[in-house]
């Protein structure tokens, strides 16, 4: 069912953007990988034309509003339509109101802020007008189990990547309602550790532990599979911090249709 959509990742240079796209791309989808570091995302896209896909990396600060918007223009040209956009760029910043100076916190808290919670919406932004378009489609936010309650992190120095997550899982909310009747569906998966770079430059252990990042592939398949008619505005709990990887793995299977 997937057989030359097209997907937009941000995030894409590893970890679960990379995990994502190679993931989609196993299931016939093109990808567009969109990341500041120029030479990972390099690799991911070969990763997917290795597969039988095709892919264009494009270097994108999603926090920027004019590099998002020719980053979308260029998938059009190249492409001519956006099925799926995956919102998963993101970064875990000191911004503690209590270390380092005003400039070093300040700076930290806006990157948090620009990009997850503004490039979310800069990149929906961008591709909904072409979702529209061709008749539908999907967005959705990768987002984290901190949005529920018995997870918060409160009192944790990474404020800022906290604020934009609940910024992105009210975003996803508000945009299921708006585009329901556009046919495109907008889902967040709520998640716990996944062993990625950015998990292990914080805690080596809690990321070996975690999930892997193909299981967030499966979750973004398993959500995608459901069709045009699917759930939305939805925001899937699964592989908190601390299960076993084998439940986390039937959480994920239930999210099938």
């Amino acid at each position: 069912m997937f057989t030359d959509h097209v997907a937009v990742i941000s995030g894409s240079a590893m970890g679960i953007g990379r995990g994502i796209a190679v993931g989609l791309a196993q299931r016939g989808v093109n990808t567009v990988c969109l990341d500041i570091d120029a030479a990972g995302n390099a690799q991911t896209a070969e990763q997917v034309r290795s597969l039988g896909g095709q892919a264009l990396a494009l270097t994108c600060d999603v926090g920027d509003r004019s590099q998002v918007q020719a980053a979308f223009d260029k998938t059009l040209r190249t492409f001519g339509r956006i099925d799926i956009l995956i919102n998963n760029a993101a970064v875990w910043l000191d911004c503690a109101l209590t270390t380092g100076t005003y400039e070093s916190q300040t700076e930290a808290f806006a990157r948090s802020m620009n990009s997850c919670a503004l490039g979310s919406y800069y990149c929906a932004m961008a591709a909904v007008p072409a979702m529209i378009s061709g008749g539908g489609g999907n967005i959705i936010n990768i987002v984290t189990e901190h949005i529920k309650a018995g997870r918060y992190i409160t009192g944790m120095p990474a404020s800022g990547y906290d604020c934009a997550k609940f910024s992105q899982w009210r975003l996803t909310e508000t945009w299921a309602v708006e585009l329901k009747k556009h046919r495109i569906r907008v889902n967040a998966l709520c998640t716990g550790a996944v062993d990625t770079p950015m998990l292990r430059s914080v805690s080596t252990k809690t990321a070996e532990a975690g999930m892997k990042v193909e299981d967030m592939a499966a979750a973004v398949i398993n959500v995608l599979a459901h069709g045009p008619g699917g759930p939305t505005g939805q925001s899937y709990p699964f592989g908190f911090t601390g299960t076993p990887r084998e439940t986390s793995l039937r959480e994920i299977a239930a999210l099938a249709p």
